[in-house]
């Protein structure tokens, strides 16, 4: 590592290499992830964007990580909605290749060590904090993972005298992802220093992939043996650790945590389509940045045929969604007040106004002058 930087990580070193070896390596994981993806059913595996934030802190860090970022995922930077998700295996994707940009095999690692306690997951890791006992915050964990990440299974269940908390997305074909394993499973660690205290050790720490060289450095982080090749990414925990009275951070807020997290569930359990996904990224971009079929691929992971050949068998297109959104928020904006024709022509993405006018005559069988006039004269 060259030093730490500010932020809430620790890493980098040297930034850009062999730009075409990691271009043909992302095409490659793309082509895998797309089967995973759409095999059960039309809809993409997300990930929220505080989580995805700090991998993007980490590579705008990098020499030259910013035109990296652009260039090669179109990202500029970080979300400013923390709720809001990208693709999972493009996170996966991208987190791969921060480590290979910041030429540090121990990236993910280094940066979950160095994550506040509590910001792992969001509302999830202060509802830990939260806690009476580990094990209840634990729990909490395995309970509401899939609002903050799909396809992933967090699970706690005791094995003779000892406690498996294990970590792992449950598609095989999404790898590599030791990066986000090894970031993981440190920052669930720290978080459970900060809650039991700074001298707390797991028994033992498993891992999915194969041993690395840098082990022994992985290992000092831990304090603990590690094992690689394992089923699943796992803290092995001592039963009165996890069973030990505390008095968690803020206590009175884990019931208001708790209920929204619920809320969530329920919203998270309803499956949502990909129509949907991509209905959703054009209402948050349209106006603000390029919306097209090649954007709302690279945002969502996948090749931009298998996009449209997905939104067609749901009986719909990049177009028909693009107009749908275009022309409701039109309608919204010209119903709340009177507006100049450019300003709403801009909002909702057109950089000509007279082609907004027609498009809008074309939805409506009236000007946007004349629909603005017909709804103040139903007020």
């Amino acid at each position: 590592m060259d030093g730490p930087v500010t932020g809430s990580f620790l890493v980098t070193r040297q930034g850009l290499i062999n730009k075409q070896t990691i271009s043909a390596d992302i095409a490659k994981r793309a082509k895998i992830w797309l089967i995973c993806a759409m095999a059960a059913h039309v809809s993409v595996p997300m990930i929220r964007s505080s989580v995805v934030n700090q991998v993007i802190t980490a590579i705008l860090h990098c020499n030259n990580g910013g035109a990296f970022l652009r260039r090669e995922h179109n990202i500029r930077t970080t979300s400013t909605d923390l709720y809001d998700q990208m693709a999972l295996a493009r996170y996966l994707q991208l987190f791969e290749d921060a480590a290979t940009l910041a030429n540090d095999p121990l990236f993910g690692a280094r940066l979950g060590h160095s994550l506040p306690p509590g910001e792992l997951l969001g509302p999830i890791g202060f509802l830990v904090l939260s806690s009476r006992n580990l094990r209840q915050g634990m729990e909490a964990m395995a309970q509401f993972i899939k609002i903050w990440q799909d396809i992933t299974d967090i699970t706690l269940h005791d094995q003779d005298d000892v406690a498996l908390w294990s970590y792992r997305i449950t598609d095989e074909k999404m790898w590599p992802r030791r990066q986000d394993a090894e970031f993981t499973l440190t920052a669930t660690c720290i978080m459970v220093r900060a809650f039991l205290g700074g001298n707390w050790t797991p028994l033992e720490v498993h891992f999915e992939h194969k041993r690395p060289a840098e082990w022994r450095e992985l290992q000092s982080m831990f304090r603990a043996p590690l094992r690689f090749d394992q089923p699943a990414n796992t803290l092995l925990i001592e039963h009165a650790d996890l069973d030990r009275p505390v008095q968690g951070a803020h206590a009175g807020f884990a019931p208001f945590l708790r209920r929204h997290m619920e809320d969530m569930l329920i919203s998270t359990d309803q499956d949502m389509q990909l129509v949907e996904q991509v209905r959703r990224i054009v209402m948050r971009d349209l106006g603000r940045a390029g919306v097209n079929v090649a954007s709302l691929a690279t945002e969502l992971g996948i090749p931009a045929r298998s996009l449209q050949r997905y939104l067609a068998d749901e009986g719909s297109s990049v177009r028909e969604i693009i107009r749908e959104v275009r022309q409701g928020q039109a309608r919204s904006l010209l119903h709340i007040k009177p507006r100049q024709v450019g300003a709403v022509a801009h909002a909702v993405g057109y950089t000509d106004p007279s082609a907004f006018w027609r498009a809008f005559k074309a939805w409506e069988g009236m000007s946007p002058a004349a629909f603005a006039r017909a709804q103040k004269a139903k007020k």
